[in-house]
């Protein structure tokens, strides 16, 4: 978290404060959310219930990145099954289009809002760039994506 000095309108006037701010809003540059961040593990969870839908059951990240900027988080994750066992796609929701998918690779967008992160949308194992036109459809800062 990054400490930020705002200015708090109330009924009974204005203040000065300190208050504390996700790295997702802080500067005007993505960053990498490292596995000690603490949007981390909020990001993954608002992931993971789209996730353990399609995969049949619970799952845990591997994560590939994670570049947030601008209350928008970009994630590639590789799912599997808790305790490190590999997903077959045959037992997921994707069994019918397995042999046309790149993996179960997960490309998903999360966005601050409603003081929670919240997913925008997700897709698994794409063989093209499926999440090109997310900026222009979302808004979300091209940079995440590495465009």
């Amino acid at each position: 978290m990054v400490t930020r000095r705002a200015l708090i309108v109330s009924g009974c006037g204005a203040f000065a404060a300190s208050v504390q701010v996700s790295p997702a809003f802080a500067g005007d540059e993505p960053y990498d959310v490292g596995r000690d961040d603490p949007d981390r593990k909020p990001i993954l969870d608002a992931i993971r219930p789209r996730v353990e839908s399609e995969m049949r059951g619970p799952v845990e990240f591997v994560v590939r990145s994670i570049r947030a900027q601008g209350g928008f988080a970009f994630a590639v994750l590789d799912p599997q099954r808790p305790g490190g066992k590999p997903i077959s796609p045959a037992e997921t929701g994707h069994a019918d289009a397995a042999e046309f998918m790149d993996g179960l690779t997960v490309y998903a967008l999360v966005l601050w809002s409603n003081d929670r992160w919240n997913l925008v949308d997700a897709v698994t194992g794409p063989t093209d760039v499926a999440y090109e036109p997310w900026p222009a459809i979302y808004g979300a800062p091209p940079a995440i994506f590495g465009f």
